[in-house]
């Protein structure tokens, strides 16, 4: 079997018309999706670690990896537990505002 450098591979792709932009279009769509466990591989945190620095369980850890509606606070801790800040922003496509969102005693008055 004939083997193909991946240099060789991506000239290929990028000297295709429109290329580029697909590929900024898929770059924004998969971090548009980005899971949280995705995240916390990224920090290289296990989840035993994260489950430690959040005082739950491994097992809550991977449920809320797994879960498809989190609520806001928790979220918050998890993201907080691997150094990061939550912001939300409610986007209104009709015209493309985009409002950040304060929510409970860190919002601004």
């Amino acid at each position: 079997m004939a083997r193909t450098k991946f240099s060789d591979l991506r000239a290929d792709v990028d000297a295709r018309p429109g290329a580029n932009e697909r590929l900024a279009a898929a770059r924004v769509a998969t971090l548009e999706e980005i899971r949280l466990y995705h995240l916390r591989h990224a920090a290289a945190v296990s989840q035993v670690e994260l489950a430690g620095r959040l005082e739950v369980t491994q097992g809550a850890v991977s449920k809320l990896e797994h879960s498809d509606d989190v609520r806001v606070s928790t979220l918050r801790q998890y993201l907080e537990a691997l150094g990061a800040r939550l912001e939300l922003v409610a986007v209104f496509d009709d015209d493309e505002r985009r409002v950040p969102i304060h929510l409970g005693k860190d919002s601004a008055a």
